[in-house]
């Protein structure tokens, strides 16, 4: 299966070489945008139904056909987060940033993928940027406030537990 995703993506890629974008050919642009676009919701559909594999060859094959999509790049990171690889998803996360420095989705999705990396101070960075951008609140920016204090309470019943366990271990 990964030798014919890879088969695959090369032959979108030569493909891509053999049938370059011209300046003036706006109509092929405009194709491989509209291909990107169509294979990310495809992906978002596999990835909804656990199909996290297929859902990664389309993202990756979206990123072929536009290598400047913020969504695929950000749906490469959530595929991998889903495959229990977080670190791998960070940097699909980070890359969408680099393109889009202030994109919601992507702040959030990583500001989450921080939390399961116990990077708290880096998730409250990406809290603040957001509550730059959204002065007036967004949905990126109420999950991540959500998630912080989740996580401020889930440190603070494991600090709690250890004080109980300590007493125990006194008391014997």
């Amino acid at each position: 299966m990964r030798f014919v995703q890879k088969v695959s993506v090369s032959l979108l890629a030569t493909t891509m070489i053999i049938l370059p974008i011209r300046a003036d050919d706006n109509k092929t642009a405009e194709k491989y945008q509209t291909l990107s676009a169509q294979l990310i919701t495809d992906a978002k559909l596999a990835l909804t139904q656990g199909k996290a594999d297929d859902a990664q060859l389309m993202f990756e094959r979206a990123l072929v056909a536009n290598p400047a999509n913020v969504e695929a790049l950000i749906g490469l990171g959530n595929t991998y987060e889903t495959k229990g690889q977080t670190g791998k998803g960070l940097r699909y996360y980070r890359q969408a940033l680099e393109l889009e420095p202030n994109d919601q989705t992507a702040l959030s999705a990583q500001s989450l993928a921080f939390l399961k990396q116990n990077l708290y101070d880096r998730a409250e960075l990406n809290r603040d940027k957001l509550a730059r951008i959204c002065a007036a609140g967004c949905d990126a920016l109420n999950i991540v406030e959500v998630a912080l204090e989740a996580y401020r309470a889930a440190e603070a019943d494991k600090d709690t537990q250890k004080v109980a366990d300590a007493g125990d271990v006194s008391s014997n």
